[in-house]
């Protein structure tokens, strides 16, 4: 029970520094832009589609229920950014039969959006630092792409979209029948206003955000360690083994 109390234990910190280490990202956003919405460093502000070219979506044709090899081309499902990171294990393999379409395959770099969801989880973004290979756009997430990266950076437009009264901002501009998800045009996510600090002032954001990712990743995999490790522990003590 000792043992396994201490495995509980260093689980559950891995876990809230994980928490912390999310909210850290935030504040430091916050802290050096202030809020999007009400803007109160008074940067200048343009709407999002004359900042980003493409908005992209993909492609969802009936996909087989085995998980993708890495050899397999899939199609991510709404999973893979929900939560606001991506995950490229919430995909669907491709059948055989189809013919895979590079054009949307994701990329480190992308930024992912789900324009449709349930009304908690719409309007959900992630910014893709690593991937396998093929995996496809799904017709309900865009793919958003700055024009220009001297005045718009991709990870300031990560934590930009991601703040939450931003987000709910966007949320109110989703439409849909009752008992449907909610849904967010191109047209209606192209007229969203944003603010545009220097870019001087964007790049140095760019740099906390690679160094976090370092930090962040080191602590998943331990975390995912962690709880292995105390998954095992469990089996051994009900067989007796410890």
């Amino acid at each position: 029970a000792a043992i396994l109390d201490k495995a509980d234990e260093i689980r559950r910190k891995r876990e809230e520094a994980l928490r912390l280490s999310d909210e850290f990202l935030r504040s430091v956003f916050l802290d050096m832009f202030g809020d999007p919405v009400t803007n109160p460093k008074g940067w200048k502000t343009n709407i999002l589609g004359d900042l980003c070219g493409k908005i992209e979506s993909g492609w969802s044709p009936k996909c087989e229920s085995d998980i993708p090899e890495k050899e397999d081309w899939s199609v991510l499902k709404l999973g893979s950014v929900t939560y606001g990171s991506y995950d490229d294990t919430a995909a669907k393999k491709l059948p055989s039969e189809l013919v895979p379409r590079p054009k949307i395959e994701v990329r480190p770099g992308d930024l992912l959006f789900s324009r449709k969801n349930t009304r908690e989880h719409v309007a959900a973004v992630a910014y893709v630092f690593e991937t396998e290979g093929r995996r496809m756009l799904p017709d309900l997430i865009f793919r958003i792409s700055p024009i220009d990266v001297n005045v718009l950076t991709a990870e300031f437009l990560w934590l930009q979209l991601a703040n939450p009264h931003m987000r709910q901002e966007i949320q109110r501009l989703a439409t849909g029948a009752a008992g449907s998800m909610p849904n967010i045009s191109k047209a209606n996510l192209s007229g969203v206003s944003l603010i545009v600090p220097p870019i001087e002032k964007q790049n140095t954001f760019r740099d906390v955000v690679l160094k976090w990712r370092s930090t962040h990743k080191n602590l998943l995999e331990a975390s995912s360690y962690d709880a292995d490790l105390f998954a095992s522990l469990q089996q051994r003590a009900f067989k007796g083994e410890l």
